[in-house]
Formats: structure tokens, C-alpha cells, sequence
């Protein structure tokens, strides 16, 4: 079933839209949240006093500029970090994004600087200690990278082991988390001295995720490719249902052109004075026993005639005629087996198929026939009618032809006509 016009253009315009949307996204200005600087933001530094003195100190707060020296014996690190939440436990859902724009400037010792991320959960951690219990995922830039924009992706953080180990954690919160992340920060663990400005900090992350994106369009194809096979097969059905209703239509019009064709054929075959077969209906029935298997069967066949036919027609009108023929085709009929046929051959004769009629019984019945006839008076009110029949009779072999059965029983009737009639005359090959 092909689709229309418009629906082939409607699901060409659906293909160039997808096409436009998957190119359009490419070009999509990403989402940006900034971070920091940010005035409502809490920040500080941190790190372990050294001999009495601190290890970290600000240079100039205002412009979140500071020193920090990590010693090899220190027990923590040194660095600096600040609140993404309003308080220290409500904190940012970074899940959505992809990474992190970062400008610092750096000067000093250490090769590398330590970016990390603490996510606060109740699984694991609590109000009481959330400041040491909050998952912990970090990762590393080299400090030659700085003090130019860097982009680092979220991907890149993992959870500190150390967290892991100290805090026993079970194992299905191994993964790093976002959807609740509480501090950002930068430290050093790596020995030296370090100055560090932080300019700025925002996370980024794409507008509408390409996995999102790819798994609409599928969806959107795949309920569009739903609806068409539910179109087509609702479509389908009620080119089924009006084919049903057509075959349906068709065969009771066929059906009843066979009982007109029944009609037809039996009225073509039928007799219409006497109601017996005519001479297309003998020979309708000797097609088919001719294309049936006879059985190597002989068959009886009698040819009868009504004696001075004309006389009666001429001296009684046609009127008379046609009732005794008729009334010659009920005798007839009420003496023959069932298994007989009997036909009006044409004007007064009459054509007689015996099937599996024994030779000696042949004459017999043609006796019998003929007698029925001799025997009966016509009533014709005053004037009654007396006739007489002139019968052929033959048998027809298993393997000889009808043309050469009938011409030898046309014969017989002829003996038996030349003979005197109202007598049987029997014509054996």
C-alpha cells in the first residue's frame, strides 16, 4: 500500500526537520552557570600551621588572591575552596553538566595543582561531619597549563581513595556524585611555595545532551514508523473488511447466477410439452456417461414412435396432437426403472437410455412399453383414442459409440414400422 501524496511529503518534511535539529545542535551556544567570582558565595583558605605559623594566607581577599606552602611533613594539604549552596549542606546539581571553565594565575613550586569537588549525602555522611565525610572526587592540572583558560571535564574527577579507605564506604557509592555537591576547591600536596589568583569559575555543559537528543529523535522515529504501521495495517484492514464485503457481494451474485444457470440448463434440456428431456438433454446425458467410466456395462437403447400420428392431428386439430404425445410421455415415464431416461427425440418420437439392461430383458420391457400404450384409451370426451407405438430396440456395447448404436436402433424402428407396426423390433450387432 503506497502512502499519499501528502503523507510522503509530511515524512520528508519530519526527515530534513531531524536533519536541521541534529546541525542546529552542533551550533547551540553551551549552558554556562557561573560560579565564581560570586559576592553571596562564601570562600576561604586553609592549610596546617607550620612552627606556630600559617602555612596559607591571603595577599589580597578582595581579588581572592593568596600564598600557600605545603611542607613535606605537613599532615593535610594546603589550598583554597568555597560554598556552591546558600548553606554548608544545600549545595549545586552539576549532573547536568560537562565540565568546568577555569582561569587561575599561578606563580611557584609545585607541578601540579589539585582541583576537587565535595558532595554531600546522608547515605554517608552527616551534618556533624559533613566537613570531613563529604565525598571527596578530585583530579589534576599542571600548574605550566595555568594562567590561561583551561576547560576540564567533569569526567575527569574521581573519588579520593584515601576517602574511601578512612570512611570504610560500601562499594556502590564508589562512583563519583553531582547531584548535590557542596565545595569547590583548589589545593596543593605536592611541596613548594605557591601564589594563586582565582579570575574565574563557571561549569558548562551542552544545552540539550547529545545523548538526549539522539535517544528524541530515535523515539520520534520510532513512534512516527509505529503510527505508520498501525496506519497501514488499520488501513489494510478496512481495504480487508470493504474486499470481504466485495467477495461476500460477489458470491451470492454468483450464486445466484448458478440457479439461473441451473434454471437456464434445465430449461434448455427440459421439454416444455411433456416435461421429460428433450433431445439436448438426452445428449447432455450421454456426455456424461461417455465421459464416465461405464464399467465395460452394456446399455439398453428403444426408440418409439406413436402409429399414424398425423391421422390424429389432422382429423382431432394439433390441440388433441400435443395432448396425447403428452400423455404417451406420462405412460412412458411411469413404466420405466428410475435408473431410466427418457427424452422427446422429436415430434412424436421418444428416445430411451436403459442403463444395465441385460439383452435377454430388453425385449421384455419394450413389450411392456409398448403394451402400456395399446392398452390404454385417451379420453377425448365423446371420442375416445386408441393408439399404438412402433418400438426400435438395441444394445449399445461397452466400447461403441452412440452414432453407431443409433443407427442401428433408427433402423430397428424402421423394421418394426415396415412391418405393420404397434410391434417391437429388436437389432443386435
Amino acid at each position: 500500500m503506497r502512502p499519499t501524496t501528502s503523507y510522503a511529503a509530511v515524512r520528508l518534511l519530519a526527515v530534513l526537520l531531524t536533519v536541521l535539529v541534529i546541525v542546529a545542535h552542533q551550533y547551540l551556544p553551551p549552558k554556562v552557570l557561573p560560579l565564581y567570582p560570586d559576592g553571596e558565595r562564601l570562600s576561604w583558605i586553609y592549610g596546617p600551621e607550620q612552627q606556630g605559623e600559617p602555612s596559607a594566607d591571603w595577599i589580597d581577599r578582595d581579588n581572592s588572591y593568596f600564598w600557600c606552602n605545603y611542607a613535606a611533613n605537613d599532615p593535610y594539604s594546603c589550598g583554597w575552596s568555597f560554598n556552591l549552596g546558600p548553606d554548608r549542606l544545600t549545595g549545586l546539581d552539576l549532573s547536568d553538566f560537562d565540565g568546568f571553565n577555569i582561569l587561575i594565575h599561578h606563580q611557584g613550586e609545585s607541578p601540579r595543582v589539585r582541583p576537587y569537588l565535595r558532595n554531600y549525602d546522608p547515605a554517608y555522611s552527616s551534618p556533624e561531619t559533613f566537613d570531613v565525610t563529604s565525598k571527596v572526587m578530585s583530579t589534576a592540572i599542571r600548574t605550566q597549563n595555568l594562567n590561561e583558560p583551561i576547560y576540564v571535564r567533569l569526567s575527569e574527577f574521581s573519588v579520593a581513595e584515601w576517602w574511601i579507605t578512612e570512611f570504610d564506604i560500601a562499594r556502590e557509592h564508589y562512583a563519583p556524585s553531582l547531584e548535590n555537591v557542596i565545595v569547590f576547591g583548589f589545593d596543593f600536596n605536592v611541596p613548594g611555595r605557591n601564589e594563586i589568583r582565582i579570575e574565574k569559575i563557571e561549569a558548562v555543559g551542552e544545552r540539550i545532551k547529545t545523548e538526549t537528543l539522539y535517544f528524541g529523535i530515535i523515539l520520534f522515529w520510532m513512534t512516527v514508523i509505529v503510527l505508520e504501521v498501525l496506519s497501514r495495517f488499520y488501513l489494510a484492514h478496512k481495504k480487508s473488511q470493504a474486499d470481504d464485503l466485495r467477495i461476500n457481494r460477489l458470491a451470492k451474485e454468483y450464486a445466484k447466477l448458478e440457479i439461473q444457470k441451473q434454471v437456464f440448463e434445465e430449461l434448455s434440456t427440459t421439454d416444455v410439452l411433456t416435461g421429460i428431456l428433450n433431445r439436448a438433454g438426452v445428449q447432455r446425458f450421454l456426455r456424461k456417461i461417455y465421459t464416465d467410466d461405464r464399467d465395460g456395462r452394456q446399455m439398453g437403447l428403444l426408440l418409439a414412435d406413436i402409429d399414424h400420428f398425423k391421422n390424429i392431428n389432422d382429423r382431432f386439430g394439433h390441440d388433441v396432437g400435443d395432448r396425447v404425445i403428452k400423455a404417451v410421455a406420462e405412460i412412458l415415464s411411469k413404466n420405466t426403472r428410475q435408473s431410466d431416461i427418457i427424452g422427446r427425440w422429436g415430434g412424436e418420437e421418444f428416445i430411451l437410455l436403459c442403463p444395465e439392461m441385460p439383452e435377454s430383458f430388453l425385449p421384455i420391457f419394450a413389450e411392456k412399453l409398448r403394451e402400456s400404450i395399446e392398452q390404454h384409451i385417451f379420453d377425448n370426451h365423446d371420442q375416445p383414442i386408441n393408439l399404438t407405438i412402433s418400438v426400435g430396440a438395441t444394445l449399445i456395447s461397452p466400447n461403441e459409440s452412440f452414432e453407431d448404436a443409433f443407427k442401428r436402433v433408427d433402423t430397428a424402428l424402421y423394421q418394426a414400422k415396415n412391418s405393420g407396426r404397434n410391434r417391437v423390433h429388436l437389432e443386435i450387432s
